[in-house]
């Protein structure tokens, strides 16, 4: 009895295990469907804007950090007023003819992110793929994850290394500054892209704490 019902709990436990893999590789499926959409609108907005000036221009939008410290006051619904600083505001611009290759540059940008996102994506769908159909033969360790998993980490430590170089490009080959309320601002570097750099390493010690587990697994299979 004892033992019937361990294997009832362990069946109730894959099949639970199965439904939550099914969904997140599903759920993954569709965010592919929609970011290559996503990137196709882009590309057409981008080339509309070239060969129709007369529309609305189309500009993605990129962060790039403003080096501002300006007071400013806070008004609340029951009228009260306070003073406040305004340390931190970012940055886009149309692409059109008056900007020419710094607007296509910051297109450019803008879609390496995107492909980039998507690629992430798209090693996530491979390995829920892999684990779901690994499932059927209760296998879920596949060598090729590994190097997926660390692709991943890659990814996301170029992304970083873009968003650090992109606003030293624009500050110091074509910006000069920012006028607004009748006062200049220069550039700000962006160091938030050292939080991704953290994601990164820790990606790649899942990678490697993978890695150990197939290798486990591996080494049990020629013990029996």
């Amino acid at each position: 009895m004892l033992f019937n019902s361990k294997v009832k709990l362990m069946n109730l436990h894959k099949i639970k295990n199965k439904k939550i893999i099914g969904l997140i590789y599903w759920f993954l499926t569709t965010i592919m469907g929609l970011g290559g959409i996503l990137i196709l609108l882009s590309v057409f907005l981008f080339i509309q804007s070239i060969y129709k000036p007369e529309l609305e221009p189309f500009f993605p939008v990129i962060d790039v950090s403003v080096n501002i410290y300006e007071n400013a006051l806070l008004e609340l619904k029951s009228g009260e007023q306070y003073e406040i600083l305004i340390d931190d505001a970012f940055l886009s611009f149309n692409i059109n003819s008056k900007y020419g290759f710094t607007g296509v540059l910051n297109y450019i940008f803008f879609v390496i992110t995107l492909l980039i996102a998507y690629y992430v994506i798209y090693l996530l769908w491979k390995i829920f793929k892999s684990i779901r159909s690994g499932l059927k033969s209760e296998n879920i360790f596949h060598s090729k994850n590994t190097w997926r998993i660390r692709k991943i980490a890659f990814a996301i430590l170029f992304s970083a290394f873009l968003e650090i170089i992109y606003p030293l490009i624009l500050k110091y080959f074509w910006f000069d500054k920012i006028i607004l309320f009748e006062k200049s601002f220069d550039l700000k570097l962006n160091f938030d892209a050292g939080i991704d750099l953290f994601w990164a390493l820790i990606v790649l010690v899942i990678a490697e704490i993978y890695r150990i587990g197939l290798e486990v697994k591996k080494e049990q299979e020629l013990t029996i």
